[in-house]
């Protein structure tokens, strides 16, 4: 009797012990399932469709992205070539300048040698021209023609009696200079007189040294 009591108590156990390991055994396998399932990334429909909006306006913007650096390259060029030809204007200006500084110098020492000459000089002697009205200043012997041309257009009753017309060649840096200077003053107040009814009829004018080199048309 106390046999057969023995062999139930172990038959219960048996059943109680396979009972417990099926049931670790499950917990395992679900807590292995959870960690999977938290290991995968999940996006919403919501966030799928905003990914999806924001591809497309990148495609759309990269037509844009690549005109805005071909503009950016255009506009580097064309920065390089204004200010090469701000260069070239500068360097004209200072020719000009130079020139105009030349001709001051030219017409101050003119009038030193008269104010001299006429102090060393007792008796009266006839003075030669010391001024004359510079209008162009050209690099190319056959635009000085037609500035003369251009001057005689606009300014016919003044030039219409006979008058003198010179030619003086200077060198600025290299350059070679033809000078158009017409008439023959003794007195500066004139050859400024005449100036100013040249530049009313358009003509550009400044009083220079008289030069004796007729211009041959």
């Amino acid at each position: 009797m106390i046999k057969q009591q023995l062999m139930r108590l172990l038959s219960i156990s048996l059943i109680v012990l396979c009972g417990c390991s099926s049931k670790v055994k499950e917990a395992q396998h679900n807590v292995t399932t959870t960690n999977k399932v938290s290991n995968e990334v999940t996006i919403s429909a919501e966030e799928l469709a905003q990914l999806r909006a924001s591809s497309q306006q990148w495609q759309q913007a990269k037509a844009g992205v690549r005109r805005l650096l071909v503009i950016e390259h255009d506009l580097k060029l064309l920065i390089s070539q204004l200010n090469e030809v701000a260069q070239r204007e500068s360097t004209t200006q200072s020719n000009l300048k130079q020139e105009g500084s030349k001709l001051n110098q030219d017409t101050t020492a003119s009038e030193e040698a008269v104010n001299v000459q006429a102090k060393a000089t007792v008796q009266p002697k006839v003075i030669q021209p010391l001024f004359a009205l510079q209008v162009a200043s050209v690099t190319d012997w056959i635009r000085l023609t037609q500035s003369y041309n251009e001057v005689k257009s606009k300014a016919t009753k003044l030039l219409a009696s006979p008058f003198i017309a010179n030619v003086e060649t200077a060198k600025v840096k290299g350059v070679t200079f033809y000078r158009l200077k017409i008439g023959a003053y003794k007195l500066q107040k004139n050859a400024t007189a005449d100036c100013d009814i040249l530049k009313q009829h358009q003509v550009g004018c400044i009083v220079s040294n008289y030069t004796e080199q007729p211009l041959k048309l």
